[in-house]
């Protein structure tokens, strides 16, 4: 950006949308439309000539469509970030806007607010590489792991929905692996705005992730020694932000810096997220070597899965890197278990039983359920769930990606189009 103003190119190839969006852009100091363009290829060439901050790109236009041009500007402006704009907001429009290399998308008609809070957000992020090496690419094993195991294991654990049990389960998963191991455990709190890991684990330092925001370029073990707080399970904890404001800092370059860093220093990292698949939720993913579902058994939940895994196939993960754990299972849903691994065409890892009363008491009392009550039967599936993925590391069946098919995040699946396309 020129000092603090962010600068926008709009390509549109309807005057009248494209007049509506500057207009709605006028009046924000911080925001200056340095260009206008009405074809997808324009829009590239203007790209190529102003290099702006953010693109603001129109899907359907008649020459070349928004994603046509997206990609190509991604590879040629690396430096510029596109926000895709459509009326057509189905998921598989979103995923094709991401794997093009968009960075945000509107769907139309959208507020004032949705606009500025869109352009604001992708201001802050850092610009995508242009290439990406990695000892991934330049070992053949995956996610950047030395072929010794010298380095840990990452687990994600996420959900395509809110409410379904995802920071229950990250919390008392990390306690279990610690004490099934007693090997170094870190959990993340990668739910960076809302992030309740602190709350669960009654944990309240003040020392985040936002710490590391003003020194990523200089971060090392005895930093980040200093940020990390323990549990009293030996659980080692990297807390969000306090305030939603703060993570608005933190950017996907930060998470990437901390959890390659916290690859070397302990021997598993569970990383807790949020719904989404903003930049930061996409650099955990990429970087974990098992990303945990979950999911309950509610149509809805089911739904929003089938779609998240469609897009986990889209974004290049082998099948076997995504497990489905089903939470709250019972038998009064009308969905039986088997109908819904069925549905998914993929096996439950885990079914968590259906104990609200028991997890209720354990959030508000700080507590992971399998460090207060060992023998309940929810934490008896949880320490299951932990000694499959410990055992699973111990005969070193690990995420493989043939060589030709291997690419680092989207930037490298991007790459990868562009040289075969």
């Amino acid at each position: 950006m020129s000092g603090s103003t962010i600068r926008v190119l709009i390509v549109d190839d309807v005057a009248e949308s494209r007049d509506n969006v500057e207009k709605l852009l006028r009046f924000e100091p911080d925001i200056q439309v340095v260009g206008k363009a009405s074809s997808g290829k324009e829009g590239i060439d203007l790209a190529v000539a102003l290099h702006p901050d953010i693109v603001l790109m129109d899907l359907n236009m008649p020459d070349m469509d928004g994603i046509a041009a997206t990609m190509q500007i991604s590879a040629k402006v690396p430096t510029t970030s596109v926000i895709m704009m459509s009326v057509q907001n189905e998921p598989d429009v979103l995923r094709r806007a991401m794997l093009a290399g968009a960075r945000e998308f509107l769907a139309k008609p959208f507020s004032l607010d949705e606009l500025i809070l869109a352009v604001r957000h992708v201001s802050r992020l850092a610009p995508r590489p242009v290439q990406v090496v990695t000892a991934a690419a330049a070992t053949g094993s995956p996610n950047g792991r030395a072929g010794d195991g010298t380095k840990g294991r990452i687990i994600s654990v996420v959900s395509s929905k809110g409410g379904v049990g995802r920071t229950t389960l990250a919390t008392n998963l990390a306690v279990a692996i610690r004490r099934a191991t007693q090997k170094q455990v870190v959990l993340v709190d990668g739910a960076l705005h809302f992030g309740d890991v602190g709350v669960m684990m009654n944990v309240a330092d003040g020392k985040t992730i936002a710490d590391i925001v003003p020194q990523v370029h200089s971060l090392d073990r005895e930093l980040m020694d200093d940020i990390l707080v323990t549990h009293g399970s030996g659980v080692r904890l990297l807390l969000a932000p306090p305030t939603p404001q703060e993570a608005e800092t933190v950017t996907a370059e930060h998470l990437r810096a901390s959890l390659s860093l916290l690859t070397k220093m302990a021997d598993y990292v569970v990383v807790d997220t949020r719904p989404g698949f903003d930049d930061a939720m996409l650099s955990i993913m990429d970087a974990s070597d098992r990303i945990l579902l979950v999911l309950t058994m509610e149509m809805t939940a089911i739904k929003d899965a089938r779609q998240f895994l469609e897009i986990t196939e889209l974004l290049g993960y082998p099948m076997d890197k995504v497990l489905l754990v089903l939470n709250r299972q019972n038998t009064f849903s009308g969905i039986p278990a088997q109908d819904i691994a069925e549905n998914l065409k993929r096996e439950l890892v885990a079914k968590i039983p259906d104990e609200p009363a028991a997890l209720l008491r354990s959030v508000n009392e700080g507590a992971p359920l399998v460090e207060t009550q060992p023998e309940h039967r929810v934490s008896v599936e949880i320490k299951r769930l932990a000694t499959s993925l410990v055992a699973e590391d111990a005969t070193e069946v690990a995420v493989t990606v043939k060589q030709s098919e291997r690419a680092t995040g989207l930037v490298g699946r991007l790459r990868t189009a562009l040289r075969h396309g």
